[in-house]
């Protein structure tokens, strides 16, 4: 099964419990009873959601403002549920049983009953919660809502992470060449691109600068299986898979250089107007000289010499060139990298 395929079922799964919850809080709050068969039906409202939000409504509401593309999808997802319920009573229009009780009504007396359109209200603000909690989620990335939701972030954290850093090569000259606004959709073609690759290797987007992009993982998501290696690799396969079309539409292939380091950062919460995770630390200063080294050495990929230790199956798949020592401001103690080919994927 592929990373993304991984990704949509998950998400579909989000749905049905985010429904699923919402609808059992609702419930509390109400007093009513909430059975296995109810709890179940509130579920499939949210994987249907999720397959009409997902497959139906969400790529099209990617050029509007973020409070018009829920808006967006509010409606339409509502509006084809309230249709799907609609055709169920048409197919058998002459009687329908309602949810909450066993005694078959006809469908005008349906129409006039209160318990209708409570139950009519209570599915749009299912829904509505539940396509809000998970874009907000796909927004912020799944570490990074759970971070801020649980507090994680309020006072600065010391963790182990691997950051990789890739940055655009001719960057400036793409740009000028492009202009402004045509540059800016081959950036999001190239990014767009790039979400199989983060996917399958488990990492987080830290942040855009521009044409670079940070990645970060924990130290044990990032080392297992060689994600901080692969990820690279596996983008730049993905963007030689689409030559062709950058070629016709920009009449340029993107290449990127990149730099990946491990070790002790700080992650915090700053900011009080607009709050963001800011990662800081030596490991950051480090990764962002090496980076440096690698564009002056026309390199694809350097990695510390201090993480390729911590991945011990690295040189089974990759191909670890010559020492290099990267001098770092601010710090007595230098950084020794290694250029890094994959000579080899997992099967």
């Amino acid at each position: 099964m592929k990373a993304i395929t991984r990704h949509k079922l998950r998400k579909l799964l989000k749905y049905a419990f985010v429904a699923a919850f919402v609808a059992w809080v609702l419930t509390l709050f109400s007093g009513d009873h909430m059975g296995v068969l109810v709890l179940g039906a509130w579920m499939l409202l949210g994987l249907w959601t999720g397959v009409l939000e997902e497959y139906l409504f969400g790529r099209r509401f990617r050029a509007m403002a973020i409070p018009f593309q829920f808006l967006g999808k509010v409606v339409l997802v509502n509006l084809f549920t309230v249709l799907l319920i609609g055709v169920a009573w048409l197919w058998n229009s002459d009687r329908f049983t309602m949810l909450a009780s066993d005694v078959p009504y006809r469908m005008y007396e349906i129409f006039g009953m209160a318990e209708f359109y409570r139950l009519l209200l209570r599915v749009i603000v299912v829904s509505s919660i539940a396509i809000l909690v998970v874009q907000v989620e796909e927004w912020m990335g799944r570490r990074t809502f759970l971070g801020f939701l649980l507090g994680r972030y309020e006072r600065p954290k010391a963790e182990e992470r691997v950051v990789l850093t890739m940055d655009l090569v001719g960057s400036t000259a793409i740009a000028e060449k492009l202009g402004d606004l045509r540059y800016y959709r081959f950036l999001n073609h190239v990014y767009s691109l790039m979400t199989d690759a983060v996917l399958r290797n488990e990492a987080d987007i830290h942040k855009y600068v521009g044409d670079e992009v940070i990645f970060t993982w924990p130290m044990r998501i990032g080392i297992r299986g060689s994600n901080c290696l692969d990820l690279y690799f596996d983008v730049m396969e993905r963007i030689e898979e689409h030559a062709g079309d950058f070629e016709r539409e920009y009449g340029i292939i993107p290449e990127y250089r990149a730099s990946v380091h491990g070790g002790r950062v700080i992650s915090a919460q700053v900011g009080h107007v607009k709050r963001t995770l800011d990662l800081s630390g030596d490991v950051m200063n480090s990764v962002s000289r090496m980076l440096g080294l690698a564009k002056a050495m026309k390199v694809d990929l350097l990695a510390s010499a201090e993480l390729l230790q911590r991945i011990p199956d690295a040189g089974s798949r990759f191909l670890i060139g010559e020492q290099h020592v990267v001098p770092v401001k601010g710090k007595r103690k230098e950084v020794r990298v290694h250029t890094v080919e994959r000579i080899s994927t997992l099967e």
